[in-house]
């Protein structure tokens, strides 16, 4: 694995599971091409996971908030796309989770402009 994560697409090529279903290296990479999972290099011979950040990161929350209390800040309006899952993390920071990275970066966008203050 290089610095930015790719690694050559005779690795994925030797993989046991897709050894059994092809050796065809052009299969292979057509099959990579084709995936939304993974990104290809632009010399077309390396590949890595597509990262994909739907979770945004609350801190300072009090430690006495519930996941419904949270929800409850992203759910309650029209400009902000809903959350589909809320986890305690510790140290009074929550994970708030949203379906695709887009509306992760809307409610990101949303809470900028729109400042909450909660007091769980």
């Amino acid at each position: 694995m290089d610095g930015d994560q790719f690694v050559p697409i005779w690795t994925v090529a030797n993989f046991n599971a897709v050894k059994k279903l092809t050796t065809d290296i052009e299969v292979i990479k057509e099959a990579l091409h084709s995936s939304t999972e993974v990104q290809i290099d632009s010399t077309g011979s390396k590949v890595r996971p597509v990262i994909k950040r739907c979770t945004l990161i609350l801190r300072d929350i009090s430690h006495h908030a519930t996941a419904q209390e949270i929800a409850a800040l992203f759910n309650n309006s029209v400009d902000c796309p809903p959350c589909v899952k809320c986890t305690f993390a510790h140290n009074n920071s929550w994970f708030v989770e949203f379906r695709t990275e887009h509306e992760a970066l809307q409610a990101y966008a949303y809470f900028r402009e729109h400042p909450h203050y909660f007091h769980g």
